[in-house]
């Protein structure tokens, strides 16, 4: 298997690593099973600009909340290469994602599902997912922890009108409340508008433009805008009259989590445990495991655990000046052969090239 070299980075005026305004901070960033956005904001909002060029094309990331913006550029062969290696990932908010412009593709559990202009969904917490474009594109993401989206959501405490409690008679609301109630559930809302919704798009922009422009630019009174502007988009994607909302729930069975299981035990001893080690750890028989991994993979367990083996190596090579040998040693082989020509299937190149090329 070959492995190309990252794309660098454009220089930009703006870090998203290292922006202190970030709403959110992320975990376990070199992963490759998953990673995690962890929200430090009661909400925020993300705003993406994909330029759908490949030659010179860019996405252009905005991020606001109470505590300020933050921006981000990448190249547009930059985020194609992340997607097609970076891990997919949780967060520990809700995310409403919605297509202003273009057509995206969002993976959802290994899955990938299209979503065109004007359609939206609502991921929970407990879902792995990463998204692609296929073409110029505007999305709008909002995040939204628990405790924001309940007061929001339980308004009949303060309401002035009876009519700001229909909310609760949504699809979107019912979802939030079995969410909370069940945690771990895998499932997820899917936003399609209704046929005689020609142009949702248009409704969204306008509203999506005054929420950034009152993040941008706070006052007084601008909390109660913000509060109102984000109240607004829930109830024009949660009206029935706008939007068909199905709630979708993914299997979660047993064997997935026992996959999920064998994958992190992988991971953490970069592929050198032997099937009985992992059958005694786990409780099943090496063969059901070798059949799980089957099934998920399409490959036996010594092979997938090679992947994490190589990996760990390629480390070693290009940020250590061990000898090679000595790395061998440390990921149990014995035979140079063996190792240069597996090393060399996954990265196309051998060792020494590799530390040559990378150190």
């Amino acid at each position: 298997m070959n492995r190309k070299e990252p794309p660098r980075r454009k220089e930009s005026p703006f870090s998203y690593e290292e922006n202190k305004n970030m709403p959110f901070d992320i975990l376990n960033a070199t992963s490759d099973i998953s990673y995690l956005y962890k929200l430090n904001a009661p909400f925020q909002i993300t705003y993406e600009y994909y330029s759908g060029s490949q030659s010179e094309g860019y996405l252009n990331i905005l991020s606001l909340s109470e505590s300020g913006p933050s921006f981000y550029q990448e190249s547009t062969e930059l985020h194609n290469y992340l997607f097609q290696n970076k891990a997919p990932h949780f967060h520990d908010f809700y995310e409403f994602l919605i297509v202003l412009e273009g057509s995206l593709s969002q993976q959802i559990e290994g899955k990938e599902y299209p979503y065109a202009e004007g359609y939206s969904c609502l991921i929970n917490r407990s879902l792995l997912h990463k998204e692609s474009f296929n073409q110029a594109t505007k999305v709008l993401f909002l995040g939204f922890s628990i405790e924001f989206l309940m007061n929001l959501l339980h308004v009949n405490h303060s309401a002035y009108f009876a009519e700001e409690n229909k909310i609760q008679e949504t699809c979107f609301y019912h979802f939030i409340n079995d969410d909370i109630s069940n945690p771990g559930r895998k499932a997820y809302l899917d936003f399609i508008p209704t046929l005689h919704n020609t142009r949702p798009q248009e409704t969204l922009h306008q509203l999506t433009d005054s929420l950034i422009s009152a993040l941008m630019f706070p006052k007084f009174g601008s909390t109660y805008m913000v509060n109102g502007l984000l109240c607004t988009i829930l109830q024009y994607i949660c009206d029935p009259k706008n939007y068909h909302c199905t709630c979708t729930e993914l299997d979660n069975s047993s064997d997935y989590l026992l996959f999920s299981r064998v994958e992190h035990l992988l991971e953490e001893n970069d592929g050198r445990i032997s099937r009985a080690e992992l059958s005694r750890k786990l409780n099943y028989s090496s063969d059901y495991l070798n059949r799980i991994m089957n099934k998920y993979t399409g490959m036996c367990l010594h092979d997938y655990g090679m992947k994490f083996c190589m990996k760990k190596a390629a480390q070693y090579l290009s940020a250590t000046d061990e000898p090679i040998v000595s790395i061998m040693a440390k990921l149990s082989f014995s035979n140079r052969t063996y190792f240069y020509k597996l090393f060399k299937e996954y990265y196309g190149m051998t060792p020494k090239e590799y530390r040559r090329k990378f150190q």
